[in-house]
């Protein structure tokens, strides 16, 4: 059986495991995200995995068409490198590079929730903030595939939102992280007008 080895980057966390094709997970590995060699760890991780075709990684910041990442903004010690190139020159196999919460989104709008909706919203709520946009099951990535950014959305105080709720955390509960999450679907409806939002990360535990 073929797999494809996916890897969901975030801020805090890595979560790794096969993918078979009918989607199920495999082998799952988690562990802390390293601010200081980001991508020794993510080669490193992938030699740990064996029997794989093809490597599908969620990065939490903008990442160009073409594999490219400048910058992540939940781990600053991050340098411009094409991902999906390097990866593939050390491991010989497709690789597809694409942002978590575009990613996320995409999932959902084919298999999960939002299946059954032409336009879905895809919310991550962790230490970082993003959007994913699917309509008639493809990704809206914008012009420079920075659609869905809204944790970067600057307030009238010079901070990003992102920023502000981080300062303001963590939240225990929903209704903590209420005026914060009461803005953020306001501005979601208001700009993209989905059919469904679903929301994932460490605030969709939140009751």
């Amino acid at each position: 059986m073929k797999y494809i080895l996916g890897i969901d980057v975030g801020g805090t966390k890595i979560a790794a495991g096969l993918v078979d094709k009918n989607y199920k997970v495999s082998q799952v590995s988690i562990l802390p995200t390293s601010q200081t060699d980001l991508m020794g760890q993510l080669e490193r991780l992938i030699r740990d995995y064996s029997g794989f075709s093809a490597i599908g990684l969620g990065m939490p910041g903008q990442v160009l068409p073409n594999g490219m990442i400048r910058s992540l903004g939940n781990v600053p010690s991050w340098k411009p490198v094409n991902l999906k190139q390097a990866l593939h020159s050390k491991f010989y196999v497709p690789v597809n590079v694409i942002n978590d919460a575009k990613a996320f989104a995409l999932a959902e709008a084919s298999i999960g929730a939002g299946k059954s909706f032409e336009t879905v919203a895809g919310v991550i709520l962790g230490t970082g903030i993003g959007v994913g946009l699917v309509s008639n099951k493809k990704i809206y990535l914008g012009a420079n595939s920075l659609a869905g950014e809204i944790g970067h959305f600057e307030m009238p105080n010079g901070k990003f939102f992102e920023e502000e709720v981080r300062q303001a955390g963590p939240f225990k509960n929903a209704k903590q992280a209420h005026k914060y999450l009461r803005s953020l679907m306001s501005f979601i409806v208001r700009s993209i007008d989905p059919e469904i939002i679903i929301v994932g990360g460490g605030w969709g535990r939140l009751s």
